[in-house]
């Protein structure tokens, strides 16, 4: 089977999950220059649950403002339209791939734990170099792992054949993944980006978040989710040495090379900020 054929049974799969209908509708609604907070904020709170969860990241140590912001209208003034959206995927995509069942021993907890970890390593990055959007860095980091889940509910006989080789030969998954498989993770979850209709940067460092394109559509945002993938894989908390960086690509390491030299400096803050974030992002409601 060659990748295309793959991706087009990927397609075909009744029960693959779908965007949930408030991200469409968000999405759709942002796509339209004219649209109010009140607008959006009724959308919003069709959902009970959507509207729970916003108001308490909001109110959260995550974002840290000082007044209490009780209602949705007040939430989207505050944080913007933009990062409202970014809250509402992050939280329905967490909730809509966690509920299935995957392949006996992958944890999907621990598949949260680290993209939620990427996700946050993402924000602070972008945040510190000012290259990109830190709420959109977020939601990158979040979903770069995602094509793993699909391939562990869907196409478990693969998914185990790449499983066993990072068992007993102690490669990675993506290097597993290459030897044995038609396509990767990556593409896999980039596929499944595109079906969403999500924006070109988005995909572009789902896909390539292993292996730096320069051609991408925005090169910074790739290079931040790169980089935050590599050291929330390599490096501990504790650790008084700079993580092992043979992983990071080499156009990355220069542009990220003050951040990398002084990561036992500020990771324990983030490494607090990343319990903080699966706290929130994790829990069961």
């Amino acid at each position: 089977m060659d990748a295309q054929t793959f991706l087009k049974g990927l397609d075909n799969i009744p029960d693959l999950p779908s965007l949930p209908n408030i991200v469409i509708k968000v999405n759709q609604m942002l796509q339209d220059q004219e649209t109010s907070i009140k607008e959006l904020g009724k959308i919003i709170e069709t959902d009970q649950a959507m509207v729970s969860k916003i108001l308490r990241l909001v109110n959260s140590a995550f974002y840290g403002f000082r007044s209490k912001i009780r209602n949705i209208p007040h939430a989207i003034i505050i944080l913007g339209f933009n990062n409202v959206r970014n809250a509402v995927v992050s939280v329905s995509i967490i909730k809509t791939f966690s509920g299935k069942k995957h392949f006996e021993g992958f944890e999907i907890a621990e598949f949260w734990r680290h993209s939620v970890a990427v996700a946050v390593l993402s924000r602070y990055l972008s945040e510190q170099t000012r290259l990109d959007s830190p709420d959109d860095c977020f939601v990158a980091g979040l979903l770069h792992d995602i094509g793993k889940v699909v391939l562990s509910q869907h196409f478990t006989a693969f998914f185990g054949l790449v499983w066993k080789s990072v068992k007993e030969d102690g490669s990675s998954f993506y290097e597993a993944e290459k030897k044995l498989l038609p396509v990767n993770h990556a593409q896999i979850g980039a596929h499944l980006a595109k079906k969403w209709r999500f924006p070109v940067s988005l995909i572009d460092s789902i896909t390539y978040h292993h292996k730096i394109r320069n051609t991408v559509s925005n090169l910074s945002q790739l290079v931040i989710v790169h980089t935050a993938n590599s050291i929330a894989n390599k490096y501990e908390v504790g650790s008084d040495t700079i993580p092992d960086s043979s992983t990071i690509d080499p156009e990355a390491k220069r542009i990220m090379f003050r951040q990398l030299e002084t990561i036992p400096e500020w990771f324990p803050d983030i490494a607090t900020e990343i319990e903080s974030a699966c706290e929130f992002f994790l829990k069961q409601e």
